[in-house]
């Protein structure tokens, strides 16, 4: 079945796209067959990011690299069948990652041992991707009113932004989930707290924002990528970066479809009015430094 689905998905994206879906399996099979000599010897890189929190920068970076994503790639097959989770993984997942090519996989997969133990059981290198969470959820409160698809959309879109806002943060998906803001907390403390005992690369969107090359050089050092040029890397996304328009980003299709917002760091600062202060800070489950970016 797995393998009728993959087939199936790649079909439809040729008979509607067709340019577009010839143009990405060029370059995934060049990757796989005339890059491979150049790269490091990790050869599964699983990006664990934050929503809003600049993964689509990280893509972008693996997609300058000689990895094939695992998930829009048609000479991989991307089971995400029975997950337990929407941003979940599987066993049956990580099961279909070729052990001899170079694959690349970007998740919005909150902290679980049994995740991890998936990943390592893969021999992943592991990338925690982050965000202050004030800015982070401001993100996601305009990707939200910009989401005609998102499950809270027609809640929130006719709110003024104090409302909207407010209502993003209480609104569950599930009676059984947790809110937003409970979520999002232990999201980012529990992956940094792993993530800080177990030496995997933590970015920091804001790092990216202040020293866009420094941050890509991270990620080339961390994967043993260093014969790659940070700044070749940043002048090529610059240059495939023609939507900053995240309503316009989210009408495109397969890699080209984007959730990227161009956030700023501490856009909170400014939005942030006594209201909202007064329900974040009486309702966030921890103490909010203990997962505050570092400067």
């Amino acid at each position: 079945m797995k393998f009728f689905l993959h087939f199936a998905k790649h079909l439809k994206s040729f008979l509607f796209y067709p340019f577009q879906t010839t143009n990405w399996f060029i370059k995934d099979l060049k990757k796989d067959f005339f890059l491979k000599n150049k790269i490091s010897k990790h050869k599964f890189i699983w990006c664990a990011g934050l929503p809003k929190s600049g993964t689509t920068l990280i893509e972008g970076v693996f997609d300058c690299l000689p990895y094939v994503r695992l998930d829009s790639s048609i000479l991989r097959i991307y089971d995400s069948r029975n997950l337990d989770h929407g941003h979940g993984i599987s066993d049956e997942m990580f099961s279909n990652i070729p052990d001899n090519k170079f694959t690349f996989l970007k998740t919005h997969t909150h902290y679980s041992k049994k995740y991890e133990n998936i990943a390592i059981k893969k021999n992943t290198k592991i990338i925690i991707s982050v965000r202050d969470l004030r800015d982070m959820l401001i993100s996601r409160y305009f990707h939200i009113k910009s989401d005609q698809k998102h499950w809270l959309h027609k809640k929130l879109i006719k709110l003024d932004f104090t409302e909207g806002f407010l209502k993003s943060l209480k609104e569950k998906s599930s009676p059984s989930s947790e809110d937003p803001l409970t979520y999002y907390y232990f999201w980012i403390k529990n992956w940094l707290l792993e993530g800080k005992k177990k030496n995997y690369l933590i970015l920091w969107f804001e790092d990216y924002k202040k020293e866009p090359l420094k941050y890509i050089n991270k990620i080339l050092e961390y994967t043993d990528n260093k014969n790659f040029s940070a700044e070749e890397i940043y002048s090529k996304m610059k240059n495939k970066r023609k939507i900053n328009n995240l309503s316009q980003g989210l009408k495109n299709y397969g890699r080209s479809k984007s959730t990227f917002r161009k956030g700023a760091v501490g856009e909170w600062y400014e939005l942030f009015d006594e209201k909202i202060s007064r329900y974040f800070y009486k309702n966030i489950p921890g103490d909010i430094k203990d997962i505050e970016f570092d400067n």
